[in-house]
């Protein structure tokens, strides 16, 4: 075999080691942005749920309060309009809280973005533990003034309706709110995984 050969063969495998290494980064790369963006999708559920409360929940319960005091004229629309703005503000903190962006499942950020996840979750729970004592004085407000603008049989139901819904709703919140958590803790276990860092 002559030196040229050689050469020619070397070059031959040379070309050939730097088209599967191409290969390999780009299989890399192409995993890589496959798996960010099932992490991304993993949390996209929430920001749909939130978007349920400000179109579907809120405006509901405002139709609700309006039909109750064209019912109930003597109604003071105090408590509504309290009860109204602390959904609002919840509504308001969820997409605050929870938000997350492209930038957020670069890898240069995982860590980072690992940290906000675990933030997010102290929050979540901080949320919860202001605004349901700050509930559960508005509906008895709420209760009290029904109570003084209706008779005692109407004041029972509306009481025991109030009290039925809101542990139906406090079970149902307190349920969204573990699942959010769980799907956090997925997310923060597989950057882990990708990162090797202790979060």
């Amino acid at each position: 075999m002559t030196n040229n050969e050689n050469i020619n063969e070397l070059e031959t495998l040379r070309s050939q080691l730097n088209i599967l290494k191409k290969k390999l980064n780009d299989q890399t790369i192409v995993n890589d942005q496959l798996l960010r963006n099932a992490m991304s999708n993993k949390m996209s559920w929430i920001m749909k749920y939130i978007w349920f409360e400000l179109l579907a929940l809120l405006p509901l319960c405002a139709l609700s309060f309006v039909g109750l005091k064209l019912m109930i004229p003597g109604m003071p629309w105090g408590p509504m309009v309290c009860i109204l703005l602390l959904v609002a503000v919840d509504i308001v903190l969820d997409f605050y809280l929870n938000h997350t962006s492209e930038n957020d499942w670069l890898a240069e950020n995982l860590v980072a973005t690992g940290h906000k996840l675990i933030r997010m979750k102290k929050l979540r729970w901080i949320q919860v533990a202001v605004s349901l004592p700050i509930a559960v004085v508005l509906f008895i407000w709420y209760g009290f003034c029904f109570s003084a603008e209706t008779d005692e049989v109407m004041s029972m139901a509306m009481n025991i309706g109030m009290i039925v819904g809101g542990v139906i709703g406090l079970g149902i919140g307190l349920s969204v709110l573990v699942k959010m958590n769980r799907t956090n803790d997925s997310l923060i276990q597989q950057i882990r995984e990708l990162t090797k860092e202790e979060l």
